[in-house]
């Protein structure tokens, strides 16, 4: 995929899109503002080990992508990229927008500190006409104590939340918004992050119009089979829609 091709992608004033980049990384287009979330475009994170490895190649060089705003819900290597940050060339002219300590590490990466914007749980900014709050979730590792959620909201008044990894618990369905557009949930179930059923249950509370599973294709140690989740959301009478997105495939949207 060349990153052409989303921006010049054509939507109407109340439309947005995305396109998921596998793992847990997004590119989102609305307002003619392009987001993307945690974007893993190398094999960093695989640590030599054939089960972690890719079982795909990035759809994006790193030196291709090209963002207004670009998040990063915490420090563990398949969100935050250390190769596709250095790589990134628009540095200077993007806002990078992490949780408190992920933010720390992007200086070495050579991201300047003027264009960073530490965005913590409870905690909203406004760049470029998209309002991103950060959103509670519980961290899955003492690694990554502040591992936090994204809602974002276009001018439009298009809205995703991006749950980041998070373990399952009261808290994290009471903080989270309410009926968001789209939202974006792991169904891997290893490593303390929450499972198929669980997300089904995670988007009851939510509400959102359409609920998209995450972090299960990418490395076939912490897969999943998105059938099982499809399953839940029969199970447990989700009203919300279901989609099991295909990679770098456009989802667009209206109100």
């Amino acid at each position: 995929m060349e990153m052409k091709i989303i921006t010049d992608y054509l939507l109407q004033p109340s439309e947005a899109a995305l396109w998921w980049l596998g793992q847990a990384g997004y590119i989102l287009k609305s307002g003619g503002k392009i987001i993307v979330i945690d974007p893993y475009l190398s094999d960093s994170a695989s640590g030599g080990v054939a089960g972690f490895s890719r079982a795909f190649a990035a759809p994006l060089l790193p030196e291709s992508l090209n963002a207004d705003v670009y998040i990063i819900t915490h420090d563990h290597l398949d969100h935050l990229d250390p190769v596709t940050i250095r790589a990134y060339p628009r540095k200077t002219e993007t806002w990078f927008i992490a949780p408190r300590l992920a933010a720390k590490k992007l200086p070495g990466l050579g991201v300047p500190e003027e264009r960073i914007l530490v965005v913590n749980a409870g905690e909203s900014v406004t760049v470029d006409s998209v309002t991103v709050t950060g959103v509670f979730a519980l961290p899955t590792g003492k690694d990554v104590i502040d591992t936090t959620g994204y809602l974002i909201e276009f001018s439009n008044g298009r809205t995703v939340y991006h749950t980041s990894d998070t373990q399952f618990h009261p808290l994290v369905l009471d903080a989270a918004p309410s009926k968001p557009d789209v939202m974006l949930v792991p169904i891997n179930g290893k490593w303390k992050n929450t499972n198929a059923e669980e997300a089904v249950l995670f988007a009851k509370a939510v509400s959102p119009g359409y609920v998209m599973p995450n972090h299960y294709d990418l490395m076939p140690l912490n897969a999943e089979n998105p059938e099982v989740f499809e399953w839940f959301c029969h199970h447990h009478r989700l009203l919300s829609k279901p989609v099991i997105p295909k990679h770098f495939k456009p989802f667009t949207w209206d109100i």
